[in-house]
């Protein structure tokens, strides 16, 4: 490392202490115009401090700052991971160790899980993505010959009505339609009402939500797990805000319902706040993950070895207890959840 390099870094964690301004977007135009004359260390200085001073979190809808329970050892070592990501600039299958990294962690979340033999997990950028090709496996088991033939008739997902985004992004990709996207609240929703939805369609998908952080939703299906075996439905579990409990040894058993969905989603930088992004998806059955659209051949050696971030952290971070911290702020603030861990 150059010590141009070295200064240009010092400068660049000096500014990330540096107190945070808030500015509105007609703002920046001024805030972060810089004079002509400045020299390159100058101008680097002035353009770095700038961007970390008026760099602060956008607030949600209602008015609030976006965040998590804050741990600066898990946000630190995602950072300094990032940092190495970055230097190193290998993308997944150019780099044996950090490949080798991903895969250690995909193999100790599959036992967190309850996965057995035969099931994979790859980290893709981002949670929508994840469920995307979850959508694209499922039809793939539905449907083994349509990688070839397409399909000649419509089909339909059912999902929760608090579903993410996510799930209508995926139907629109597909080319299956927001419109076969079917909303439902599986707490009230009784087993002869679901193959009334099942029969007078061609349902290939079940998405449950587990969802401790964003609104508590919960949804357990194990009073319709037979109607699933029946009729040879994939279940998927998005767990981008709730996979907080897997690293928790004292509240993994709520995630007792995962071991018999198909596959599971899991965005770590929001259940766990690291670094943007770091996503996986873990699959039962890895064959479909590999069969579905070849996803783990090597042309996806463009993709960022995000999971390095996970690993690293797992590494020299305590995951478990600022799981458990998390989890258990949760529950302070829901009293369903809270109930629903009661009973477990």
């Amino acid at each position: 490392m150059s010590g141009s390099l070295r200064d240009k870094i010092a400068v660049l964690l000096d500014a990330f202490e540096d107190d945070k301004v808030s500015c509105s977007f007609e703002e920046y135009k001024e805030k972060l115009s810089f004079e002509n004359g400045l020299k390159n260390e100058e101008r680097f200085r002035a353009v770095v401090e700038a961007v970390c001073k008026y760099s602060i979190s956008s607030p949600d809808e209602n008015g609030e700052e976006n965040g998590l329970v804050e741990d600066e050892g898990s946000k630190e070592m995602s950072l300094i991971a990032d940092m190495i990501i970055s230097h190193l600039n290998h993308g997944y299958q150019s780099s044996p160790f950090l490949d080798f990294a991903e895969e250690q962690m995909i193999h100790k979340i599959l036992g967190y899980v309850g996965y057995g033999k035969g099931a994979s997990g790859v980290f893709l950028p981002g949670g929508s993505y994840c469920t995307l090709i979850s959508m694209i496996c499922a039809r793939h088991h539905m449907y083994p010959d349509v990688k070839e033939t397409g399909l000649d008739h419509p089909i339909q997902v059912i999902a929760s009505e608090n579903a993410c985004k996510s799930t209508d992004e995926g139907a629109l990709m597909m080319g299956i339609g927001t419109n076969n996207v079917i909303k439902v609240n599986f707490d009230m929703i009784t087993p002869r009402e679901l193959v009334d939805i099942i029969e007078k369609n061609k349902i290939f998908m079940i998405i449950s939500t587990f969802d401790i952080a964003k609104d508590g939703t919960v949804d357990t299906l194990d009073k319709f797990s037979k109607i699933i075996r029946k009729y040879k439905i994939w279940h998927h579990i998005d767990a981008c805000q709730g996979g907080t409990a897997l690293f928790s040894s004292t509240y993994r058993y709520i995630t007792d319902m995962f071991q018999d969905a198909h596959s599971i989603t899991i965005d770590f930088h929001t259940c766990l706040n690291l670094n943007q992004q770091c996503s996986l998806l873990l699959v039962k059955d890895g064959e479909q993950l590999t069969n579905c659209s070849s996803i783990t051949t090597p042309f996806q050696s463009g993709r960022r070895t995000d999971g390095f971030k996970l690993w690293l952290c797992d590494q020299l971070d305590d995951l478990d207890v600022h799981a458990t911290a998390l989890f258990e702020r949760y529950i302070e603030s829901d009293e369903e959840l809270s109930e629903t861990s009661d009973q477990s």
